[in-house]
């Protein structure tokens, strides 16, 4: 998952794909609906052809068409505080980007937002489409977005390079990283986790059992060493996680 390649796929992106990406697409469209809005500026770390904000105060609104696998134009919003929780959209539309963009800068608050559209939630994974929890999760743990939990960059990627491990939920948390059988709780550990040691390197445990201690199955191991014995010890029938929490008698055949 190239996240922040300036690559733009003709199929899904089209008007993407003309000098200024984005920044300038939003441009056009806000021109084509009488916006007459102000340019956009590039978010740090990523190409202008797949990426673009503007700030109002402390107050952020961002846009990114980094999904290479599906179209999707994913909105950010915080609120004057400056802190990254405040809405969270997802849409294949460009044309309601644009409409919401221009709302925002006309001073619409982010109640006022949501309650104009729908598609705005309170959480990243709440906007995420059905059936896109999961790789919403990993996309933003590989950008390293501020607006979900982070675990090591590292070992994100080593665990994420393992095409077995892509279908789970991936959950750090105090250091560790899991990788759950659902998406809410209660959650659900099938795959064995990720543990740091002192010396910077990686244990990797099978899943906490009821009356059973914990069992080690490697130490002192590499981020892609780490991602390499939890991919060979996937059991057997487990995944792809549940969007939701887990059900009460166990996966749905």
């Amino acid at each position: 998952m190239n996240e922040r390649s300036s690559d733009v796929s003709s199929e899904l992106y089209p008007e993407l794909t003309v000098p200024g990406g984005l920044r300038e697409a939003l441009g056009r469209e806000a021109d084509r609906r009488g916006y007459g809005d102000e340019p956009l500026d590039s978010v740090e770390g990523f190409d202008p052809a797949v990426a673009a904000c503007c700030a109002r105060g402390k107050a952020r609104f961002a846009v990114y068409a980094t999904n290479i696998d599906e179209r999707e134009f994913r909105i950010e919003i915080s609120g004057p505080s400056g802190w990254p929780w405040g809405a969270f959209g997802s849409t294949v539309d460009l044309t309601v980007v644009a409409a919401i963009l221009h709302a925002w800068r006309d001073g619409a608050s982010i109640a006022q937002l949501r309650r104009e559209w729908t598609l705005l939630a309170a959480t990243p994974l709440d906007a995420a489409p059905p059936g896109r929890v999961v790789s919403t999760a990993w996309r933003l743990t590989l950008e390293r977005s501020p607006v979900i939990r982070l675990g090591d960059a590292e070992l994100a990627e080593a665990l994420y390079a393992q095409p077995a491990l892509r279908m789970f939920f991936p959950w750090p948390s105090h250091g560790r990283f899991s990788l759950l059988s659902s998406t809410a709780d209660p959650f659900h550990e099938e795959v064995p986790r990720v543990i740091p040691t002192l010396d910077g390197l990686w244990n990797v445990v099978a899943p906490w059992a009821p009356q059973a201690s914990e069992r080690v199955l490697g130490s002192g191991l590499s981020a892609r060493e780490a991602a390499a014995l939890v991919a060979e010890n996937v059991p057997a029938g487990s995944g792809p996680a549940i969007e939701g929490g887990w059900p009460t008698g166990g996966r749905m055949a």
